[in-house]
C-alpha cells in the first residue's frame, strides 16, 4: 500500500454510510477486490448492499485503510478526462508551511453552512477522507471530500485533493461534479482528473458544466489558493512532441515492411514515373526532380497499403507491436501538413492499428511532411511490463493539444487504476 499519511476518518458505534453520491465514480466489484486484497472479508459481508457492506467493513477492519481504498477507487476509476499541467511555482514544501496553505484552502472551501458542522473538525490540514460521510445537495456548494499527502526528508513530495462541486441537473436533482487533483512536486506536474457528466444545468455564470470549466475552477479555487502557478501551454512544442511519438510508433511497426516494399518496387516505380511524366507533360513543363521523388513516395505508400491488406491481418500487426515491446499503436491521427491542409484518418476500432487502414497510407506522404499533430488516439497495451507476449489487451486514449490545454482522455468504459494512468501520462510526457 502507498505510504500516504492516513488522514482522519469517521468510525463510531452510530456510523452510517452516507456516500451514495460517490458510487457513480467507482466500480464496486473492483473496490471489493481491492478490499479483499487487504482483508479476509466473509462471503456473507460481501453479499450485503453496499452501504451495509461498507459500514460492516469500517466496524471490523481498519477504517483508515477502507477509506483510503474508497478514495483511490474514486480517484482512479472513472475520472477519465485528464488535464496535464506543469508547475511553474509552488509554496514552501516543508511540511508545516505546506499544511498552512492547505488549512487556508480548507477554511475557504469547506467551512461553510452547507457542510454539516459536525464534520468540520474532521477537515484537517493533516489529511482526511470523508467521502462516505458527505451527502451534500445544496447547489453550487464546493468542497474537498478527501485529501492526503506524501513526504520525504521533511518536505511534501505529492498531495491529492478530491474536489467536488454540487451542480443541478437539467431535469431535476443534483450531481456531484468531481475533479481528482494530483500534485507531484518531484515531477512538477499537476493532473486534474474529471469524469464527463452530461445533462448538467448552468445555474449561473460560474456553475461549471463541462470538464474544461471544472478544470478552470480547480486552477482558480484550489491551485491559486495553495500558491501553485502553472506554466503556459506551448502548443507548438506539444504538437511536435506528439508527432514525434506517433511517428516513432509507426516507424517501429512498419519500417521493415516499408523497406521490403521499397526494395522490390523502387526500380519499376521509378521507370513508371518517368514514363507517365513523358506521357502527360511536354519537355518544357515536365515534372521536376522533387515532384518525381514525391510521386515515387506516394506510390510506394499506396503499394504498402495493398501489401498489408493482402498479406497481414490487423491482429498480426498488433501481435507484432507487442512482440517488439512497443507501448501500443496509433488508431487515429489528425494533423496539419506543411501546406497548412488538415487531414485525419482512423482505424475501425481500438483493436486495430491505423496502419491497417488504406486511408492512412494514402495520406502517409502528407503525414510524413506534417508540421504538427492536433490530436490522435493510441491503444496502450495493459501488460505494459511485457510479462506475457500473447496478452494483447489494450485501452485507448485520445490526446488533445490546444493553446489552452493538454488533455488525455481514456476511452474504455471499464474502471482504470492508478498504475495504468501514471504509466500512460509518463510515457506521453516524455515526448513533451
Amino acid at each position: 500500500m502507498a505510504s500516504y499519511y492516513f488522514p482522519l476518518t469517521i468510525k463510531d458505534a452510530m456510523y452510517i454510510f452516507n456516500g451514495d453520491r460517490f458510487l457513480d465514480f467507482i466500480d464496486t466489484k473492483k473496490f471489493k477486490n481491492d478490499v479483499a486484497a487487504e482483508f479476509d472479508v466473509s462471503e456473507e459481508v460481501n453479499k450485503l448492499e453496499f452501504a451495509d457492506y461498507y459500514s460492516s467493513l469500517k466496524k471490523s477492519y481498519s477504517a483508515e485503510t477502507i477509506d483510503f481504498i474508497f478514495f483511490e477507487n474514486i480517484f482512479y476509476s472513472h475520472l477519465k478526462n485528464i488535464y496535464v499541467d506543469q508547475i511553474l511555482g509552488h509554496p514552501n514544501l516543508q511540511i508545516d508551511f505546506f499544511k498552512e496553505k492547505v488549512k487556508k484552502l480548507i477554511d475557504k472551501i469547506n467551512i461553510k453552512d452547507t457542510i454539516p458542522a459536525a464534520l468540520h473538525s474532521y477537515m484537517s490540514e493533516d489529511g482526511f477522507y470523508l467521502m462516505d460521510s458527505l451527502n451534500i445537495s445544496s447547489i453550487n456548494t464546493t468542497f474537498i471530500a478527501g485529501y492526503d499527502y506524501n513526504t520525504e526528508k521533511g518536505s511534501v513530495t505529492s498531495a491529492r485533493f478530491l474536489f467536488v462541486e454540487v451542480v443541478p441537473k437539467k431535469i431535476q436533482g443534483v450531481d456531484y461534479f468531481i475533479a481528482g487533483i494530483e500534485l507531484d512536486f518531484t515531477k512538477n506536474l499537476v493532473l486534474t482528473m474529471i469524469k464527463n457528466i452530461t445533462e448538467l444545468k448552468k445555474e449561473n455564470n460560474v456553475t461549471p458544466t463541462t470538464t474544461h470549466q471544472l478544470h478552470k475552477t480547480v486552477v482558480n479555487k484550489v491551485l491559486y489558493t495553495l500558491g501553485i502557478s502553472l506554466k503556459e501551454i506551448d502548443v507548438k512544442d506539444d504538437r511536435k512532441g506528439m508527432y514525434d511519438f506517433c511517428k516513432y510508433l509507426d516507424n517501429a511497426l512498419l519500417e521493415d515492411l516499408r523497406t521490403e516494399v521499397k526494395s522490390r518496387t523502387s526500380k519499376p516505380i521509378r521507370a513508371s514515373v518517368d514514363k507517365l511524366n513523358k506521357s502527360l507533360f511536354t519537355d518544357d513543363k515536365s515534372l521536376n526532380g522533387i515532384d518525381k521523388s514525391d510521386l515515387n513516395k506516394k506510390i510506394q505508400a499506396l503499394l504498402l497499403s495493398y501489401y498489408i491488406e493482402y498479406n497481414i491481418k490487423p491482429t498480426e500487426l498488433v501481435k507484432k507491436a507487442k512482440k517488439q515491446k512497443l507501448v501500443g499503436y496509433p488508431t487515429r491521427i489528425k494533423f496539419t501538413s506543411n501546406k497548412s491542409s488538415r487531414s485525419s484518418t482512423q482505424s475501425s476500432n481500438s483493436k486495430q492499428p491505423v496502419s491497417a487502414s488504406d486511408m492512412f497510407h494514402s495520406l502517409y506522404f502528407s503525414f510524413e511532411q506534417a508540421l504538427e499533430l492536433d490530436n490522435w488516439s493510441i491503444s496502450w497495451f495493459t501488460d505494459y511490463l511485457f510479462t506475457d507476449e500473447e496478452k494483447t489487451d489494450v485501452i485507448q486514449t485520445t490526446i488533445y493539444s490546444t493553446s489552452k490545454q493538454f488533455r488525455v482522455v481514456f476511452r474504455p468504459t471499464r474502471a482504470l487504476n492508478k498504475e495504468i494512468i501514471h504509466y500512460v501520462i509518463d510515457q506521453i510526457n516524455s515526448y513533451r
